[in-house]
């Protein structure tokens, strides 16, 4: 087969349209197809200036040195300039060496008597092309390190008349040894900042001995942005960053940090005292990544009483005392989220930290979720559900928080929440105790002591919920009364598409459901059969449409990560397949999908005459998955919504690749060829050889010459999904 797609290709190259032998020089190419040598040298005299560029670019893609010198004669003599730049890439590739000189040449000029060029080029398309060829040329002689090309390139580089060449020039000078070296130095005596930022970055990417002296002075350069930029071309444990740790200027002291902290703990612990908030983030980030290396006493209390600083860095430098202490530490955290004096960027900061500590963090982060900010009761329930998901065990508390939400039993609704006077004694002592605890810890952040206080005496957040008695008796919120235009986008939020979108940290939504919504949601990521049921009983106990959707993209999540669904949700989903909202119509099929039955498959092939197209995207998604591809599913490659047909072609192509060949040829043709290439590649990965056989029917086919460069391009997107024949062996060449 593999010889047969290369002779047919070949004589498209030789006979074919311009179009068509264009996309056949580059398939050849994409497929590293030695055997079409011949037929590429010969296309580089093609009449047509795009046929030869594209031949040119296959033969680079061959790498073959016996095609140089036919390279030469098109790089010298034809006047097209896209022609020259792509027969330079190709014999820069071969490392053909007579090209040197000539490329020398055309770095700084382009009168050179031997090369052709069309003089008329600049009059009709107003573009020197000169100036591509000469940033191709440059770029040539730093992939041979040609030494002798040094002036030539420092010429060009200074030459004011002409385009910037910095960038290309440095990284060529920089392959060039001594001769290279000396000429980026001079450059940087000259003192241009913007050159020096060049400079840089042209010689991290190389390993040239010569230019370490430069690398010392660009760590003493008077910008800082160099000294940031430079530090990082040297390996951490280098003796030459010792002195950037103490820089003026905080930008490099983060950089240096965040580069080499970890090799130097001795000089990042007495850093904890850094001025700059910035900086000392990274070292609380680079003690929390190293603990081990950190366990002085001393590190520790200074890490302890940083957390009452800068939220940005307090966040950090409680990371850093979980790691060091274990979470045990959470415990003198727990106030800081009631506070609400203590800035909210502080405040989620300690709770994204409680993560890493976690059961012990668990009901802090439940007492949170109740919070009036929803930034922090959002951040509350997230951190519940990492905890919950990294838990082997189950059940577990943070799970059991998430469950809490999700029935309303975390979070009560204003009218269910307890006002009675005759709460227990207990209760009311636990509440003057919090008061009197938080007033202590409010002296303590202000001269910035260690915040690890005495375990409470308290009742649990955690055995409260569970017991339904709360901490303290706690007053009605105010009724809260909408104008009538926060009425109309309440209205909104239940006819809106289904899209991507971020969380606002504002809404009209009152807390207890917004924590029911956002713990359901999370809860897909909790995947056990407990988790299951619960989000099952809420669908069926749930109206809203906002709820609902949490609970099914849940649901789904369970589904496709332990392969079924429970049936009992059958007749539910069936009723929310015909809801108004599109989002819980896509969402209910995601879902049914995931359910055992022998009769879910009829009802998703019923699904794909619904008049919402993203419905019949689901249902095919559904089917894909169940292994089901029949007559129906063919059909839907017709279907007047695109993004139907790609789907029905992905799911044939797994299912029964080999037995629908013909069909899918056809679609790759339909929409303009759009999918071509993605049919492609499902060729290659499902039924190369008949996908090959195929794509090669349809090119040989005079009445569908219209497709033909459908059937190229997938042809060499199958044959690149496969490997390429100049890399593997005769016997494991791709479809052979």
């Amino acid at each position: 087969m593999k010889t047969k797609v290369i002779e047919r290709l070949s004589d498209v190259l030789e006979n074919g349209i311009d179009v068509h032998r264009c996309a056949a020089a580059r398939a050849l190419g994409t497929m590293g197809a030695t055997d079409a040598k011949d037929a590429l040298i010969k296309a580089l005299l093609d009449e047509d200036a795009d046929v030869r560029t594209d031949a040119a670019s296959a033969l680079g893609e061959l790498n073959d040195p016996s095609s140089a010198a036919k390279l030469m004669e098109n790089l010298l003599g034809d006047p097209e300039s896209y022609v020259k730049k792509a027969a330079i890439a190709a014999l820069v590739k071969m490392r053909y060496a007579p090209v040197i000189p000539y490329l020398r040449a055309l770095t700084t000029s382009r009168s050179d008597d031997q090369i052709v060029w069309d003089e008329q080029e600049f009059y009709t398309d107003g573009w020197d092309s000169w100036a591509d060829i000469q940033m191709a040329s440059i770029k040539g002689l730093g992939e041979f390190a040609d030494v002798e090309a040094v002036a030539a390139i420092v010429a060009a580089m200074n030459d004011e008349m002409a385009q910037d060449l910095s960038e290309v020039g440095l990284t060529a000078l920089a392959n060039m040894g001594e001769a290279g070296a000396f000429a980026i130095i001079d450059e940087y005596g000259k003192g241009d900042p913007r050159m020096c930022r060049r400079i840089v970055h042209a010689i991290s990417a190389v390993e040239n001995p010569h230019l370490d002296a430069l690398q010392s002075g660009l760590l003493q350069d008077s910008e800082a942005a160099i000294r940031a930029l430079a530090l990082a071309n040297l390996a951490a444990d280098d003796s030459d960053l010792i002195d950037l740790f103490s820089d003026d200027d905080a930008a490099v002291r983060c950089a240096v940090v965040a580069h080499a902290g970890a090799k130097n703990p001795d000089i990042v612990a007495v850093m904890i005292a850094d001025p700059s908030a910035d900086v000392r983030a990274e070292v609380f980030k680079v003690i929390a990544a190293n603990p081990d290396a950190f366990q002085d006493e001393n590190t520790a209390n200074a890490v302890q009483k940083a957390i009452a600083g800068e939220p940005k860095a307090a966040k950090q430098a409680a990371l850093a005392l979980i790691a060091l202490k274990g979470p045990k530490v959470v415990k003198g955290l727990v106030h800081v989220l009631a506070n609400e004096k203590i800035p909210r960027e502080f405040r989620v900061g300690i709770i994204e930290a409680f993560v890493v500590a976690g059961n012990v963090a668990v009901p802090a982060l439940m007492t949170a979720a109740g919070d009036n900010d929803r930034q922090l009761r959002l951040a509350s329930l997230t951190a519940l559900s990492e905890i919950a998901a990294n838990d082997p065990s189950w059940p577990n508390d943070a799970g059991d928080g998430l469950l809490l939400a999700l029935t309303g039993a975390l979070v009560k609704a204003p009218e269910e929440e307890l006002t009675d006077e005759s709460a227990t004694g207990d209760a009311k002592e636990a509440a003057v105790a919090d008061v009197d605890e938080l007033a202590e810890i409010e002296q303590e952040i202000d001269a910035a002591l260690p915040l690890v206080g005495e375990k409470s005496e308290t009742i649990s957040t955690l055995d409260a919920i569970k017991a339904n008695v709360p901490d303290a008796p706690q007053e009605a919120p105010e009724e809260i009364i909408l104008s009538a235009e926060d009425e109309k986008s309440l209205a909104l939020t239940k006819t809106r598409k289904f899209a991507k979108r971020k969380v606002s940290w504002e809404t009209a939504l009152a807390p207890h459901l917004d924590v029911q919504q956002f713990a359901a949601r999370l809860l897909g990521a909790v995947v056990n059969e407990d988790v299951t049921e619960s989000l099952i009983l809420a669908l069926d106990q749930t109206e809203d449409d906002e709820a609902l959707e949490a609970i099914l993209f849940s649901l789904a999540k369970h589904g496709e990560i332990t392969g079924e669904l429970p049936a009992t949700m059958q007749e539910r989903l069936e009723a929310l397949i015909n809801s108004d909202t599109s989002a819980t119509r896509v969402l209910a099929i995601r879902c049914l999908g995931w359910l055992a039955g022998d009769d879910i498959e009829g009802i998703l092939e019923g699904l794909l005459n619904n008049a919402d197209g993203l419905v019949r995207v689901e249902a095919i998604l559904a089917l894909e998955h169940r292994g089901a591809a029949d007559d129906v599913t063919i059909a839907a490659l017709s279907d007047p919504y695109i993004g139907v047909g790609i789907a029905a072609a992905r799911a044939l192509a797994k299912n029964k690749c080999a037995e629908v060949i013909d069909e899918l040829v056809i679609f790759a043709g339909t929409h303009d060829g759009t999918y071509r290439r993605d049919i492609g590649r499902m060729f290659g990965e499902y039924a190369p050889d008949a996908g090959a056989e195929g794509l090669l029917k349809m090119l040989s086919d005079e009445a569908q010459k219209n497709y033909w460069l459908v059937a190229i391009d997938a042809l060499a997107e199958l044959y690149l999904s496969r490997g390429t024949f100049a890399d593997d062996p005769p016997e494991a060449r791709l479809v052979a």
